[in-house]
């Protein structure tokens, strides 16, 4: 197979199972199922579940993704919300 075929099956592979994962969590986020912490411990297990598999190109793919997508939950979360940090 071409390596550019292959980057390009690789690629769509990657983002239907983001497409997948990020329509169960959203689900489950809207039915009150999972809270943030939990949300942010399945990119957690996630993550480590990617680290030890081999460092192919899809594996790599992957798991930038799934860092994406944790730091942009982190980044969309509301600021202070336990009130823990003070303001001068």
């Amino acid at each position: 197979m071409e390596p550019s075929r292959k980057e390009d099956e690789e690629r769509a592979l990657a983002m239907a199972a983001l497409s997948l994962v990020r329509a169960v969590i959203d689900t489950l986020e809207q039915e009150a199922v999972l809270k943030d912490g939990a949300i942010q411990g399945i990119f957690e297990r996630a993550l480590g579940s990617l680290e030890f598999r081999a460092q192919d190109g899809a594996t790599g793919l992957a798991r930038r993704i799934v860092e994406g997508m944790a730091v942009s939950r982190v980044s969309q979360a509301p600021e202070n919300p336990s009130g823990s940090e003070t303001s001068n």
